[in-house]
C-alpha cells in the first residue's frame, strides 16, 4: 500500500510565493497542511509507503531536501515514490508537463534512492473519440529514463493502456527495473475485461492498481478465477503463460502435432502436454481462386492454416504457436491469415513467426529473402515474435562472426521480440560468446536452439546445447523431441 498526496509550492506563481512545500491540487495554491507536517504524521502513524506527485518542479527541489533530512534521522524506512507527468500525452491540446530534464536531474542530485513515477499527461473524454498513447511518446520515455539506475514506475492511464498494449509490452521487455501503475479518473469507464487482459499478458509484479471502487474489487475477484478465459497478446512473450519470471527456459516445450482423417473431416492432435505449437507451412494452388496457406504434418495430409488455428483455438491448456514458414511463397498469405484471424479474436497466445532466411552472408537460393520477411511482417501482421535462422548450407564452420553480424543488422531496430533459430550441432563449434552477442541484440532477445535426429544423435549436439546453456537459463529455449530433452536433463542433472 502507498499514501500518495500532491505537492505544490506555497502561493505558486503570484506575489505571495514563499517556497514552502505544501499538500494541494492545482489549481490550489495555498493550504493548512505543509509537505513537512504531512511527512511528520505519516512517519509516526503508518507503515505505507510514500508517493509523492508533482504538479510543478519549483516545488520538487525543497520536498527532496526535505526527504533527505527525514532519512538521513532514521525516520524514512519504506519505499519512496517521486511522481509527475514529464512528457505530453494522448489528447492533450497544450503543454502543461513537468520540465523532463530538470525533474530527472533533481532527482539524480538530491534523492536518487526514491523509485522514479515519470508519467505522461492525458486528456480522456467519454463518448467521444480518444487517441491512446503512441509507439512514439513511450519510446521519447525510455529514451529518457532507459540509462537511469532507479526502479521506474509509469503511470498510465488504465483506460487508454490495453489499446496501446505493444507499446507498453515493449517497454516493460526494455529493464527488469520497470513496471507499471494503472491509475484511473473518477469519470473513465473502465472496464474489467481490460484490467485482465493487462494482467494476463504481463508479470503480477510489473503492474501496479490505483483504481477507484467498485470496479478494483471486481478485477480482484476475476483475477483471483482461475478457471477464467485468458486472452494473450500475439506478440509478447512466453512470461508468464509458459515460462515463470526468470523461470528455466528448458521447460517450455515444442509441440509437433499430428492428424487424423481426411479432407473436411481431419482433425489435429497433439501430445497431452503444454507448450509451443510448431506448424510448418507452405502454400496450395487450388484450381480456382487464391492460393491457400497449408500446414504440412509428419506423414500425413495437409490441412489449411485457417482450418488448424481455429481447431486449435478451442484447446484449453497453455500454449503458444510457432508458424515456420516453410515455402517462401506461403509468407504474406500466412500473415495474412493470422491477421485475420487475430481480429476475428480466434488467436488469443503468443505467436511466434520464423523462417530460414537469406541475406548477407547467408544469402542462399530457395529461401526467403531477409528483408521481404521483415517487411511482410511489418506490413501485413506486426504483432507477433520473430523467429530468424540461417540456411544450413552455410553452417558448415559453425555460426561465424559475419553470418552473427549479418543478421544483427538485419534485425536491429525491429520493435516486435526477436528469437533467433540456432542448430546444436554447428553451435558446439561455432565461436565463442555466439550466443551472448545473440542476446545483446535487445533485452527482449532469446535464442531457440534446435537439435533433431536427422542432425545425428544426441551427443552430436550436447557441445552446442550445453553452451547455449552456460550463457543464460531464462532466454534460452530448447526445440527437441522428448528423449533429447531428456537426455540434455539428466546432463544438466549430473553437471
Amino acid at each position: 500500500m502507498v499514501l500518495e498526496a500532491d505537492v505544490t509550492v506555497e502561493g505558486l506563481n503570484t506575489a505571495n510565493e514563499t517556497g514552502v512545500p505544501i499538500m494541494a491540487h492545482p489549481p490550489d495554491i495555498y493550504s493548512n497542511n505543509t509537505l513537512q507536517q504531512w511527512l511528520e504524521t505519516v512517519l509516526a502513524s503508518s507503515q505505507k509507503g510514500i508517493k509523492l506527485d508533482f504538479k510543478s518542479i519549483k516545488a520538487l527541489g525543497p520536498s527532496l531536501d526535505l526527504l533527505r533530512q527525514f532519512t538521513e534521522n532514521g525516520r524514512v524506512r519504506r519505499p519512496v515514490w517521486i511522481n509527475a507527468d514529464i512528457l505530453r500525452g494522448p489528447n492533450m491540446p497544450i503543454s502543461i508537463e513537468v520540465n523532463s530534464t530538470r525533474f530527472l536531474a533533481l532527482v539524480q542530485e538530491k534523492y536518487p534512492e526514491a523509485t522514479l513515477s515519470p508519467g505522461w499527461t492525458t486528456l480522456y473524454v467519454p463518448l467521444t473519440s480518444n487517441r491512446t498513447y503512441t509507439c512514439a511518446m513511450v519510446e521519447e520515455m525510455q529514451a529518457l529514463v532507459g540509462a537511469l539506475p532507479q526502479r521506474v514506475t509509469f503511470p498510465v492511464r488504465a483506460i487508454m493502456v490495453r489499446a496501446a498494449w505493444p507499446h507498453f509490452s515493449w517497454l516493460l521487455g526494455q529493464s527488469e527495473r520497470y513496471s507499471l501503475t494503472l491509475w484511473q479518473a473518477a469519470s473513465d469507464p473502465l472496464s474489467v475485461e481490460d484490467l485482465l487482459y493487462i494482467r494476463d499478458n504481463s508479470a503480477t509484479h510489473q503492474i501496479y492498481y490505483d483504481l477507484f471502487e467498485p470496479i478494483l474489487s471486481q478485477f480482484k475477484q476475476l483475477a483471483g478465477n482461475a478457471t477464467r478465459k485468458q486472452i494473450y497478446y500475439t506478440g509478447g512473450s512466453l512470461i508468464p503463460l509458459l515460462q515463470p519470471p526468470k523461470g528455466d527456459g528448458l521447460g517450455v516445450e515444442w509441440l509437433v502435432p499430428g492428424i487424423q482423417g481426411n479432407g473436411r473431416t481431419a482433425t489435429v492432435t497433439l501430445p497431452d502436454r503444454e507448450g509451443m505449437i510448431l506448424l510448418n507451412t507452405g502454400l496450395q494452388e487450388p484450381a480456382a481462386g487464391d492460393p491457400v496457406p497449408i500446414v504440412h504434418f509428419p506423414g500425413g495430409p495437409a490441412l489449411t492454416l485457417e482450418s488448424c488455428l481455429l481447431q486449435l483455438a478451442t484447446r484449453p491448456g497453455r500454449w503458444g504457436i510457432h508458424l515456420h514458414i516453410a515455402e517462401p511463397t506461403a509468407l504474406r498469405p500466412s500473415l495474412a491469415m493470422l491477421a485475420h484471424l487475430s481480429t476475428l479474436g480466434h488467436l488469443p497466445r503468443p505467436v511466434w513467426v520464423g523462417a530460414t532466411l537469406s541475406h548477407g552472408s547467408f544469402a542462399v537460393p530457395g529461401h526467403v529473402a531477409g528483408s521481404e520477411f521483415l517487411a511482410a511482417v511489418a506490413e501485413v501482421f506486426p504483432h507477433v515474435t520473430v523467429a530468424p535462422g540461417w540456411p544450413e548450407d552455410v553452417l558448415g564452420s559453425g555460426y561465424r562472426e559475419q553470418l552473427l553480424t549479418d543478421m544483427l543488422e538485419l534485425c536491429q531496430g525491429l520493435w516486435q521480440p526477436v528469437s533467433f533459430q540456432l542448430q546444436a550441432r554447428p553451435l558446439g563449434h561455432s565461436m565463442a560468446g555466439a550466443v551472448t552477442r545473440l542476446l545483446a541484440a535487445s533485452p527482449r532477445a532469446t535464442v531457440t536452439v534446435e537439435h533433431n535426429p536427422a542432425e545425428g544423435n544426441y551427443a552430436a549436439g550436447r557441445a552446442g546445447l550445453l553452451a547455449a546453456r552456460a550463457v543464460d537459463r531464462t532466454r534460452v529455449y530448447y526445440r527437441l523431441p522428448q528423449d533429447f530433452r531428456e537426455d540434455l536433463m539428466a546432463d544438466i542433472g549430473r553437471n
